[in-house]
């Protein structure tokens, strides 16, 4: 059959013509959820339940925004019409009227921050506008916990700005202060009694109140221990006695208070009850008082568990004895962070759900025991997975996913995310490394850090399957000795590398590398500039031989104006036949600082490196507020025409954002700008065919090039898929993207054909009818192409095309509407099946089946056979590929720029500072400090300490990791100029519970 025959069979109805054989057909891109059904749905904040409906609620998740239920938790629907996602509390004003708050970091105007009202139910909501604030304070309006007054209905919200109250049901909002206390939780008491707390490690009062509804304010006398100065962590913190105006309580981690004289002064409930396995957990302190004949049920969560504390109302007074036993439920998984009740009928005030870090639990009996409910194909997707990647194991034609949960395990598919059998690998981990293709199951390394403590672990298949006769499951890796202060990053099967620091004896300050799985080390690199994140890997080809070729974050100074770390990169690059890789620090001119994607607690460095191009990187700069380009191996920067304006909506998004969205929960309200997280959260190249770039946002949704990042688009309606954290490319066409609180989503792309005489130029083509008796040509209106790949069977139902079985790594291109099939991978042929009754049409040899045609109806009539694969873009029409290289620009060496000025270094003791956990001894050095200064040691702004270095410059000391989770930054200044000399950045992370 001719390629006439061939145009006419494929003609389009809709689409883009393809003039020429070097223009790439054009790609339809859609992003749609892929959620792992996992028993674990994400960090819940705020319940909210309807007051006239029990089976009505509303949840407030960290960073996933809001979900609703109309069957008592069973199932969940987002809520897309809120255009907030790091929302804090959800109320029921109503039954009709809700408020929720939320937290906004990124959009200029604050569209997302503050506060929003729904008149209909929460089908619809509404911004409320920033009440006035003025005063001194420059930060952003943040609001957090929500509390209705039980006489005037008045309600409070604690904010960034103090307090905001609303007396006409949340239609408008006066901020009533004090302006400069940011509050994070405040209760309202009947006769205009209001309390409310910070964890602002600033104030030296973290509870504050007021007895005349909001309008001035006293300091009270919480509690403040020297050690741990901010008490007040948590959202939940505060609540009203339902029986006593005068009455209310608080925790202040780690322990409970009442007041009963309207929050003046304040006394220890005791007995404290346990927290389980560790001191820190990582969920919401809360207190929940519920009347009772006789009393009070006092409902307890302290960020780890929950507990009933029956205290009886003492006889002839208004005080209650809570000296009785305190009644731990269990739980499937712990880090509690709210509990709801009952709202109407014979059971009013029985637990109804618990939010934990894991997700939501109902109970059966009363609170004493809970169970997960509502995740994965039940809707409650709030999981925040840090990271996302795949490998094809190519002998089965199976691509393996795995993933990593914040709080919900490491977790491996291998049947590309269909399944994900128990049991997972661990509480929460990070950095999945592993090569994209592997021969055979039994080829498959994968290294991943497991944490509940952070452990660097290596397996076989997702983790089960063994590796020769090393590894069966998942089991510890071999560290290069000394301090465990980095993570193996894969470069070739058993060939890894891994940060070390100086070790006597053994290594300098670096990377080492092993060839054999961590059996034998050897010094790899020398880096005296502190690694960021692990290294993104490269190739080159040198005299016939691939090379690889690293670029490794570093900081190498710190910007004191924007008070935060200044990271740039060095280039690795093995140098056979030496063992030890070629280093050079990159000039960086025109680039300002890579910037960080900020999940809680494992932060990624945001750049792409192409993977067949070495000198090609694409990152966000967060100084100058650009997307850049380099062509030279980050010598010289160069802004992406159109690029930045694209992504940030013209600036209705700021390019970086200053401090973390997380201090809505338990992290602090930190004084000062951390901004090195940029907008654009993520950047990832197609390993197989690096014309696939995409370009991850915070709430923008998704950017896919196809051209290598010269010309950009973005995926339509993918702004759902919010805090994007990582990209993992299964095909040219085919991705999997992470989120940081709304799960797990699948990036499809598929092609519009109208005409396909290019193709036949391309790959020569025959058409051969399946029936005899060939039809007209016009009959044929549908059709399938496939690229980079060959078509091995089909599956027929009812008459219509069901399921295509393809070669991995093939992506689709549709003529006319496209069709919804069934896709899977397989290298065996199979053929067609379903056409006739127990017939399959096998496929005939020596050529490749590309194409099918069907009718209106979606019946298979003809088959499109080439000689070969049709490629999906004309190579000659990209950029640079693996090519040979010029070995003296790979292999040149410099000096580090951080060897010529003051410069300081943090160190947890035998660990890395990528797990520190709170109140950690942390090491501080410095060197080339100035001689004979008064060093001022500042950590979060506040002065803790004071040091000299040596007559060489050099300093050495101890302090104490803070208490408060999260992002937190250190600087080293004259103590009488105030001058900052240097400053570092570091994460405090709570050890898992489970």
């Amino acid at each position: 059959m001719k390629c006439q025959m061939y145009s006419a069979l494929f003609l389009a109805v809709v689409g883009f013509a393809l003039p020429a054989q070097s223009q790439p057909s054009p790609i339809d891109w859609t992003l749609e959820e892929f959620q792992p059904n996992l028993p674990y749905g994400g960090r819940a904040d705020t319940i909210a339940v309807n007051p006239s409906d029990n089976r009505t609620m509303f949840v407030a998740s960290e960073s996933g925004g809001l979900f609703k239920t109309t069957d008592g938790g069973t199932h969940w629907s987002h809520v897309d019409t809120l255009g907030a996602y790091y929302t804090s509390a959800v109320a029921y004003v109503t039954s009709d009227i809700l408020l929720a708050t939320a937290t906004d970091r990124f959009s200029v105007r604050n569209e997302g921050g503050g506060i929003w009202r729904s008149s209909d139910g929460g089908v619809t909501w509404s911004h409320i506008p920033s009440p006035s604030l003025g005063g001194p304070r420059d930060l952003r309006f943040d609001a957090r916990e929500i509390s209705i007054a039980p006489d005037t209905g008045d309600i409070f919200v604690a904010t960034s700005y103090g307090v905001a109250k609303s007396s006409d049901q949340g239609a408008s909002w006066i901020v009533r202060g004090p302006i400069n206390f940011a509050a994070i939780s405040v209760s309202a008491q009947s006769g205009n009694l209001v309390i409310a707390g910070s964890n602002d490690s600033r104030f030296s009062t973290k509870v504050i109140r007021s007895d005349d509804g909001g309008a001035t304010w006293a300091a009270t006398n919480f509690p403040v221990p020297v050690s741990f100065p901010v008490p007040v962590f948590d959202l939940h913190a505060l609540a009203a006695s339902p029986l006593d105006a005068n009455t209310f309580y608080a925790y202040g981690d780690p322990d409970f208070f009442v007041s009963e004289d309207g929050g003046v002064s304040w006394s220890k409930i005791v007995p404290t009850f346990s927290r389980g396995p560790q001191d820190f957990c990582g969920g919401i302190g809360f207190v929940k008082p519920l009347a009772t004949p006789t009393g009070l049920t006092l409902w307890l969560g302290n960020r780890c568990t929950v507990a009933k504390l029956v205290a009886p109302q003492i006889p002839g007074t208004s005080r209650f004895d809570y000296s009785g036993p305190v009644i731990q439920s269990t739980a499937d998984h712990w880090d509690t962070r709210d509990i709801s009740f009952r709202t109407q009928g014979p059971d009013t005030g029985a637990p109804l759900l618990l939010a934990t870090d894991g997700g939501l639990h109902r109970t059966l009996d009363g609170g004493v025991n809970w169970t997960l409910t509502g995740s994965g194909p039940n809707g409650y997707n709030a999981l925040q997975i840090t990271e996302v990647k795949g490998q094809w194991i190519d002998n089965l034609a199976k691509y393996d996913l795995y993933i990593t949960v914040q709080d919900n395990g490491i977790w491996a598919s291998g049947d590309g995310g269909m399944t994900w059998p128990p049991p997972n690998a661990g509480p929460e981990g990070l950095n999945i490394e592993m090569q994209k293709h592997f021969p055979s199951p039994a080829d498959s390394v994968v290294t991943v850090t497991a944490c509940g403590p952070c452990t660097n672990k290596v397996g076989g298949r997702v983790f089960s399957q063994t590796y020769g006769a090393a590894f069966s499951g998942l089991h510890q890796w071999p560290d290069p000795p000394g301090p465990v202060v980095g993570h193996p990053t894969s470069i070739f099967k058993s060939f890894h590398d891994q940060g070390v620091d100086d070790t006597p004896g053994k290594f300098l300050k670096g990377f080492a590398a092993t060839h054999d799985l961590g059996s034998s080390w050897t010094q790899y690199a020398v880096v005296p500039a502190e690694r960021r994140d692990i290294p993104k890997l490269s190739a080159i080809r040198v005299a016939h031989r691939q090379l690889p070729v690293q670029y490794q974050a570093i900081r190498t100074g710190f910007d004191a104006t924007r008070n935060f770390e200044i990271v740039h990169l060095v280039r690795l690059t093995m140098s056979p036949p030496s063992t030890m890789a070629s280093v050079y620090f990159p000039a960086m001119n025109g680039f300002g600082g890579i910037g960080i994607s900020p999940p809680d607690w494992d932060w990624h460095h945001v750049f792409g490196v192409d993977p067949k191009d070495s000198q090609h990187l694409i990152a966000p700069d967060v100084i100058n507020g650009k997307i850049m380009e380099s062509h030279d191996g980050g010598d010289n920067w160069s802004e992406i025409p159109g690029l930045t304006s694209l992504v940030t909506d013209a600036g209705r998004f700021q390019s970086g954002a200053g401090a973390s969205p997380f201090n809505i929960g338990i992290f602090p309200a930190f004084p000062f700008d951390l901004g090195h997280f940029p907008f654009a959260s993520h950047v990832s190249f197609s390993g197989d065919d690096p014309n696939s770039v995409a370009i991850g946002t915070q709430q923008n949704g998704l950017f896919v090039s196809r051209d290598r990042g010269a010309t950009w688009i973005k995926v339509p309606n993918s702004e759902r898929a919010t805090a994007i954290t990582s990209i993992d490319w299964m095909s040219p066409t085919d991705a999997f993207v992470s989120t940081l609180g709304r799960g797990l989503w699948k990036l499809t792309g598929s092609q519009v054909v109208t005409s396909v005489r290019p193709l036949c130029v391309i790959q020569s083509c025959r058409i051969k009818y399946i029936f005899k008796g060939d039809p007209s040509p016009d009959r044929f209106k549908r059709g399938i192409v496939v690229f980079e790949g060959e078509i091995m069977g089909a599956r027929v139902e009812a008459g219509a095309l069901r399921e295509l079985s393809v070669t991995p790594q093939t992506s689709l291109a549709f003529v006319g509407a496209p069709v919804k099939l069934a896709i899977r991978y397989t290298n065996q042929r199979i053929g067609i099946i379903g056409i006739e009754t127990n017939k399959t049409f096998a496929l005939p040899s020596g050529r490749l089946l590309t194409g099918l045609a069907m009718d209106e109806r979606g019946g298979l009539f003809g088959a499109l056979y080439t000689s070969g694969r049709i490629p999906l873009s004309d190579k000659s029409a990209t950029r640079r590929d693996v090519r040979t290289a010029d070995a003296r620009f790979f292999l040149q060496q410099n000096r580090s720029p951080t060897l010529s000025k003051p410069y300081i270094s943090l160190s947890a003791t035998g660990k890395g500072m990528d797990n520190v956990e709170p109140e950690d001894p942390l090491t501080l050095t410095g060197e080339r400090m100035p001689s004979g200064a008064v060093l001022e040691i500042v950590l979060d702004g506040s002065a803790i300490g004071k040091t000299e270095g040596d007559r060489s410059g050099f300093l050495k000391t101890i302090i104490k990791a803070p208490r408060e989770l999260g992002p937190h930054t250190l600087i080293v200044r004259d103590a009488n100029t105030k001058r900052t000399i240097d400053g570092a950045s570091f994460v405090v992370r709570h050890r898992d519970a489970e």
